[in-house]
């Protein structure tokens, strides 16, 4: 993983970036007010990873490694746009409901080939759970409603980007 995804992947992970800022919610019984997903995308020999990240405030970004002299990509929504916020708010929603189901940690671990990692982010630990991308799918799946939440805020993003290249 190269240091600026990195970076933006531990920007996500750390909810004290949030605590001076107003409005911003903790959900459920563990109280959390971050929630995404991360995926790993092959390139060539190498594995690179994506981020798709919301918080309480209605905030989400995309971030992924690139080729780029930076190495990172990257799309940020959310305010403005209601349909990116009702999509994200129902994500939180059901990763608070999870969060009995995941692993704690103090670090998220990278997902391994074929698999994505769902978390849910609290003030001192962070919900993970590490599935292979077609039980994701399965809408038989516990975790699938936050899946396919991740997938609509990743079409969204698309979306943004084709009726505004020049923002991204």
């Amino acid at each position: 993983m190269n240091k600026a995804y990195e970076n933006m992947r531990n920007f996500w992970l750390d909810v004290k970036n949030l605590e001076n800022r107003k409005g911003i919610m903790e959900l459920g019984a563990d109280k959390i007010s971050v929630a995404g997903v991360e995926m790993p995308v092959p390139d060539g020999n190498q594995t690179k990873y994506l981020l798709v990240a919301t918080n309480s405030l209605g905030d989400c970004s995309l971030y992924f490694e690139n080729n780029s002299k930076s190495g990172l990509g990257g799309m940020i929504g959310g305010h403005g746009d209601e349909k990116m916020q009702t999509v994200a708010a129902h994500m939180l929603a059901h990763a608070s409901k999870l969060t009995a189901q995941m692993s704690v940690d103090e670090k998220l671990p990278v997902p391994a080939a074929g698999c994505v990692r769902l978390f849910a982010v609290a003030k001192n630990k962070i919900f993970h759970i590490e599935l292979p991308e077609a039980e994701a799918r399965n809408a038989q799946n516990p975790f699938y409603p936050m899946f396919a939440y991740s997938q609509q805020l990743i079409g969204s993003f698309r979306a943004q980007a084709q009726e505004h290249p020049a923002h991204c």
